[in-house]
């Protein structure tokens, strides 16, 4: 069983696993991004932007390599979808650290900060799936290891969303902060769309 059938082109493989590598880039960078005071924020957020922009691209040198790639349309439109999901999911960390400098936060909540760090072990998880399960019969348990981040992190979100309203202040500031949630929260759905992805090319190699 393999991710990516070996009648695909070598360089199809690298496009993919580029993506990963700025995924695991962008989340340690928005982990940056939340945990620096404000006034070092926007340098690792600019880094954020730069890699949403590459994402961008690499998706659609995919898109153009699946045109030429002798595959079936079915599986030529998951790894579309797998492209795309992970470009989504590097602009979506765009829009959070973006949020986060403009709104200049003065603190983040701990809960949130453990949600980026759960991104950063999802996008190590991506690069095993990209990188590795070509050659070894571990689709499975990658899937399952990314949706157990992607529920933990949900967790730690709803944890952080009871704390937002109980906390009180402004409403200004509840607005702000409720923003920066549910733009993690659209981030878990991409990561979750991955999942599916990946283990539909899971099922059609098996």
């Amino acid at each position: 069983m393999s991710l990516f059938p070996r009648r695909f082109e070598q360089p199809l493989y690298d496009l993919f696993g580029d993506l990963a590598q700025l995924l695991v880039a962008s989340t340690e960078a928005l982990s940056r991004t939340l945990a620096d005071p404000v006034r070092e924020r926007t340098r690792m957020a600019a880094r954020l932007h730069e890699h949403a922009s590459q994402g961008a691209e690499l998706s659609r040198r995919v898109s153009s390599r699946l045109t030429d790639a002798i595959i079936t349309p079915y599986e030529a439109e998951v790894l579309h979808g797998l492209a795309g999901a992970m470009a989504d999911l590097l602009d979506s960390l765009d829009r959070v650290g973006d949020l986060v400098v403009l709104f200049r936060l003065r603190s983040v909540p701990t809960p949130v900060l453990e949600v980026a760090q759960q991104l950063e072990r999802a996008a190590e998880i991506i690069v095993r799936a990209t990188w590795t399960l070509s050659r070894t019969p571990r689709g499975g348990e990658l899937v399952l290891e990314i949706r157990r981040v992607e529920r933990h992190a949900g967790q730690l979100l709803r944890r952080s969303r009871a704390e937002l309203y109980d906390g009180g202040g402004s409403s200004a500031d509840l607005l702000r902060r409720r923003d920066v949630l549910d733009e993690l929260e659209r981030s878990l759905r991409h990561l979750t769309g991955i999942a599916r992805t990946v283990d539909l090319l899971r099922i059609k190699d098996a």
